[in-house]
């Protein structure tokens, strides 16, 4: 088999040519070698060029890539899971096993593919970035087949290795080896350039192998790029460059400290933060392990994506279905340990000293580590770790001294403030829309809240312990799931039926989302629930935009990352600020799919004075009012306003 049987066709464009089965298949099925430098690399173009690469690969074939470090994270996690599969052993035997039939997994089990073909150095991939006189991208779009007679076959055009190359129009120019001394010497040209690079000797462009790059975190994943160009005449700059630099003063602030927490509004980037300090801390030989701890299985599923994509160490999970904490404990590589909260107990105790000593402790969600149980169960073992991180966009828990104080103690102090209006001000939260419908308590309502002062007083004169705090809880319940709510909501579901795209309902019971889902039907929107009793499915497919409402009681409060989501709708809301945070979080992600995007939230006030409630609590809707109304009206600092929800 020789190159030379491949037709002369000296180019080709995505309008004309079906690329893949007039060029790239055929030549990668005749080839032994194919060098390529790419400015944007994804798995879709393997599972595109299935044919041909099964066959290369049948042949011996070896393919190396040098491509720019602008990835998505699930490739990423594949090349690092491939890369960490060189050296062990028994995660190569799982790829392998997972790719007998390589024609197939590369159709449909692409991620896992790529990472076996790294791993068994079918592969071989290094990240460019340019440097000394060049400061932007490695964006070269070129490649060399090479077969065992001696042929060859450069080309070069715009075409990047992803799936949406194909659909653009795009076009490579075609030299062929034996066609003449002029198409030869094309071919020489592009072999020497693209081995200069490989060898780290182009004095603008620093290569790196996989492993080194992995190490240090050089990937840049592209769904957190802005514009991939320069502005227009015309158009109002980005906003700076520097507006991620608070991460780095977090990340400084923390290693100053040893131990704390950081608070930075949801979407600021805390779990790459985490990770640059876990990087710093290794590079500087402080830590060989990590334990990082969450309650949910979503949010650690997350974490677990994140640390495959972020860190060259083995990962072991104990959470769900996972049980390896064992395995952790024994493991004498660098390691990570994502853990749920709940079995911290159960594991934490029994780590030695030494191994703590040399370790990072990561507790997302930090708020929750201050729960009576934890308090119980954990006093005195957390602080035994030389470095505790912790991570929340609300980390005090109101109305409980016992278990802020033990977050303190435990974790450490709040050492870097990042909040949502300095995320809205820097562009990195989008801004919203408020709209607050009014209610009022019905009679039965005010009856059911009579009873509950009564009976809270009679326990108290009788000795009884029954803090305020329960009270305030009972009777937020109440107001959570009054039905004087549905009427205004109806009202406003006719009005503005696109609000309820890209929508996330939080309810207070499941037995309320009922009423809530027969407005839905009426109003003909696709939507599901995810409740504690739900599949996860319905999380995806709503991510996937396969739903454009989901209703939800608590499970997505926290850490859930859906760029999408432009809408929430706040049927119970909490009078502690902690959950509000969250939710709100969940929709003022920016999203590069819809860069105009301006967020809306739907609350529900009650404006009327409320007799027998304290204060207090009767004042609780009033307050988040006020503080919604002054919130939204903040916007980024370049001006770039998106504008009136319609």
């Amino acid at each position: 088999m020789s190159l030379s049987q491949l037709p002369i066709l000296p180019s080709l464009n995505t309008s004309t040519n079906r690329m893949i089965s007039e060029f790239y298949g055929p030549a990668l099925a005749l080839a032994n070698r194919y060098d390529r430098g790419v400015g944007y690399f994804t798995s879709n173009w393997l599972r595109l060029a299935s044919s041909g690469l099964a066959v290369f690969a049948g042949n011996a074939g070896r393919a190396r890539f040098v491509v720019s470090p602008h990835m998505g994270s699930e490739d990423w996690a594949a090349l690092n899971q491939g890369d960490q599969a060189k050296t062990d052993s028994l995660l190569y035997e799982s790829l392998k096993s997972a790719v007998e039939n390589l024609p197939f997994a590369l159709e449909t089990q692409t991620l896992t593919a790529l990472a076996w073909m790294i791993a068994d150095q079918l592969l071989d991939i290094r990240i460019a970035i340019p440097r000394g006189d060049l400061d932007g991208d490695f964006h070269d779009k070129f490649g060399i087949f090479l077969d065992n007679h001696g042929n060859n076959v450069a080309f070069h055009g715009s075409q990047n290795d992803s799936a949406s190359a194909f659909r653009n129009y795009e076009s490579i120019s075609v030299f062929y080896s034996w066609v003449d001394e002029r198409e030869a010497q094309r071919v020489s040209e592009h072999k020497y350039r693209f081995q200069r690079l490989w060898d780290n000797q182009d004095p603008n462009v620093r290569v790196l192998p996989l492993p080194d790059a992995i190490r240090r975190n050089l990937v840049q994943f592209t769904n957190n790029q802005g514009r991939p160009y320069k502005a227009p005449p015309g158009k109002p700059p980005t906003l700076s460059q520097d507006k991620w630099a608070h991460q780095t003063e977090a990340v400084n602030s923390f290693l100053e400290a040893r131990h704390g927490v950081l608070e930075m509004a949801t979407g600021t980037g805390k779990t790459r933060t985490a990770f640059k300090i876990l990087d710093e801390l290794l590079e500087r030989a402080q830590i060989n392990a990590v334990v990082i701890t969450m309650s949910g299985t979503d949010l650690l599923n997350q974490w677990h994506k994140s640390a495959i994509g972020n860190s060259d160490l083995a990962v072991f999970r104990h959470f769900g279905k996972w049980k390896e904490a064992s395995a952790y404990m024994t493991c004498r590589l660098p390691k990570i340990l994502l853990i749920a909260r709940q079995q911290l107990k159960n594991i934490i105790p029994y780590l030695h000293d030494k191994d703590v000593d040399k370790s990072l402790l990561i507790c997302d969600e930090v708020h929750g580590m201050g729960s009576p149980s934890m308090v119980r169960n954990l006093s005195g073992q957390l602080s035994r770790f030389r470095y505790r991180l912790g991570l929340s966009a609300t980390p005090e828990r109101e109305y409980d001294q016992e278990g802020n104080a033990f977050i303190t103690e435990e974790i450490g102090p709040v050492v870097f403030e990042f909040g949502l209006e300095d995320a809205i001000k820097r562009g990195i939260l989008c801004d919203f829309e408020y709209t607050a419908l009014s209610y009022t308590l019905s009679d039965d309502d005010k009856v059911q809240i009579r009873d509950l002062i009564k009976r809270h007083h009679a326990k108290q004169a009788a000795g009884e312990l029954d803090s305020d705090e329960a009270l305030y809880r009972d009777i937020a319940r109440v107001r959570k799931i009054t039905r004087e709510k549905i009427p205004s909501f109806e009202n406003f579901l006719a009005d503005k039926p696109h609000l309820f795209r890209r929508c996330l309902i939080f309810v207070e019971t499941a037995e309320f989302g009922k009423d809530v889902q027969e407005l839905l039907m009426k109003a003909k929107i696709p939507y599901h629930t995810y409740f504690q009793t739900d599949e996860s499915e319905n999380l995806r497919r709503f991510a996937e935009g396969r739903l454009e409402c989901l209703i939800s009681c608590h499970r997505l409060s926290e850490g859930i990352d859906i760029q999408s989501v432009q809408n929430i709708v706040l049927f119970s809301s909490s009078r502690a600020k902690l959950e509000t945070i969250q939710r709100l979080g969940r929709c003022l992600r920016t999203d590069p799919g819809n860069p105009t995007k301006r967020a809306h939230v739907l609350d529900f006030v009650d404006f009327s004075e409320q007799e027998n409630e304290s204060t207090e609590n009767a004042s609780a809707d009033i307050d988040r009012y006020k503080w919604f109304t002054q919130l939204s009206a903040v916007a980024p600092c370049d001006g770039e306003h998106n504008g009136p929800t319609k």
